[in-house]
């Protein structure tokens, strides 16, 4: 084992059988395997496995390495911060060349005194619907971005003088941007304009061009806003002509319906006149020889009238009799109750003296029973004055206060009756106003069907009353 892993003083170096491997003076690692045959190359389990460890943390440290990497380009750039109270100078705001995506439009609301805005060489894609309130700006650089549109509502910058829009991706402008009634200056050059547009922007390579793009360009969307305008006018009065002629159709149908309702009823209340005259017909034809009432018949009636107005009136007992009456019963009730009274009390011979003592026997025990009934109630009687002491004493001391917490218990308990009516009042009004409208459909739908159906069923009830009185009376000539 000494043998085969020995250092080399010179280079610092460690010798497992004939592979060098370690470290020269200058701290440079190396690999150095002797030339030799393959058969005569002999290394063993020990310096196989020095090597694997060594290469082993080479690619561990190369794989952390990578992963650092890899987790520093994924991580998301955090969102830069500006201020805008910083970039103002004078009345000037300079956001140029930060690499924006968006507007900061709440910042630039608070420094109304920035009147001038440049956002040119941005990354600005899109403004937002929020951006045209910034009205107190009167210029603004919005060159050299990827703009693909602007907001619908970018003619709100009525303030607005100057414009630059070079080099973006424009092809088209609002109809709003009429409104920019104050545009002196408009650089359109450098984008995918239409037509249109292009040829009333022109190249604006001066002072003067791009006052005349800025004109023109305001004139052609007016004219557009023009013919916008008129198309949806004319729609609209479309529209109108169409709804107009809609229920002039619905009128229409409603006055057949209504006429055609009339001519029905009036066809029924034909047929119900034309009834009625048979049947005044049948009435006239019908013989007199049964009468319903005869004079006979008349004559004993008034008689029996007559009597009964001669029959004399039978007058009741005065109040002096009906008082004499249940004064005579009381005392038919006090001599009975006497004699029950002796008939159980007496003893001895049948005297006046031993009446006597039998009344004074009976009157000292009605005292006796008297006197046991008061005993028995007077304690009852103490405790029902003293609640009733305390009651009075606790009414009189705390009366107020009790009317006071009884009325306030009354007006809560009135105040939740009365919003719990008025929210549950709506519901039950639409449900009585329901039922009165179902019951009020369904009489309705049932009265047309007996108004329908009647008639039929009247002269069915007509033809058989007309055999039946034909038949008696056919009867009746025979019989004569």
């Amino acid at each position: 084992m000494s043998k085969s892993r020995e250092r080399n003083a010179e280079g610092n170096k460690f010798v497992v059988g004939k592979v060098q491997y370690g470290a020269t003076s200058d701290g440079s690692q190396f690999f150095d395997r002797h030339v030799s045959q393959f058969q005569e190359t002999q290394i063993d389990f020990i310096s196989i496995q020095l090597i694997f460890h060594r290469y082993r943390f080479l690619l561990a440290f190369a794989e952390s390495f990578s992963q650092i990497q890899l987790k520093a380009a994924m991580q998301p750039s955090k969102k830069k911060t500006i201020s805008v109270k910083d970039k103002l100078n004078g009345n000037e705001i300079d956001l140029s060349l930060l690499e924006l995506t968006d507007v900061p439009v709440k910042e630039l609301a608070s420094v109304t005194r920035g009147t001038i805005l440049d956002l040119s060489n941005n990354k600005l894609i899109t403004l937002s619907i929020s951006f045209p309130t910034l009205t107190h700006l009167m210029k603004i650089d919005l060159s050299k971005n990827k703009l693909k549109e602007l907001p619908l509502n970018f003619g709100d910058l009525r303030n607005l003088r100057h414009l630059d829009l070079y080099s973006n991706e424009l092809q088209r402008l609002p109809v709003s941007f009429h409104q920019l009634k104050e545009l002196r200056w408009l650089d359109l050059k450098n984008n995918p304009l239409v037509s249109t547009l292009a040829e009333a922007a022109g190249d604006c390579l001066d002072q003067k061009g791009c006052q005349e793009a800025a004109k023109k360009v305001v004139k052609l969307m007016t004219v557009v806003h023009a013919e916008l305008e008129k198309k949806r006018l004319k729609e609209v009065e479309e529209t109108k002509t169409h709804q107009m002629a809609q229920k002039q159709e619905e009128d229409r149908a409603k006055e057949r319906a209504r006429q055609e309702k009339k001519a029905e009823k009036d066809k029924r209340k034909a047929e119900a006149a034309k009834q009625q005259a048979a049947i005044h017909q049948a009435a006239n034809n019908k013989p007199t020889v049964n009468h319903v009432k005869t004079e006979g018949a008349k004559n004993e009636k008034k008689g029996d009238r007559q009597q009964k107005k001669m029959k004399p009136k039978v007058a009741g007992p005065s109040f002096f009799a009906k008082f004499f009456m249940l004064l005579l019963r009381l005392i038919i009730l006090a001599g009975v109750t006497m004699a029950v009274v002796y008939a159980l009390n007496w003893e001895g011979p049948l005297t006046l003296d031993n009446a006597g003592k039998v009344a004074h026997r009976s009157l000292d025990k009605a005292k006796g029973y008297g006197l046991e009934v008061y005993d028995w109630a007077s304690p009852h009687l103490q405790t029902i004055k003293g609640q009733w002491k305390h009651l009075s004493r606790f009414v009189a001391e705390n009366g107020r206060d009790v009317v006071n917490v009884a009325w306030d218990r009354t007006v809560h308990y009135a105040k939740i009756a009365h919003q719990q009516f008025w929210e549950t009042w709506p519901i039950v009004h639409q449900r009585i106003f329901e039922v009165l409208n179902l019951t009020g459909d369904t009489a309705i739908r049932y009265w047309r069907i007996v108004c329908r159906d009647v008639p039929i069923y009247y002269g069915e009830l007509l033809d058989k009353v007309s055999h039946l009185f034909h038949g008696t009376q056919s009867q009746a000539g025979n019989r004569s």
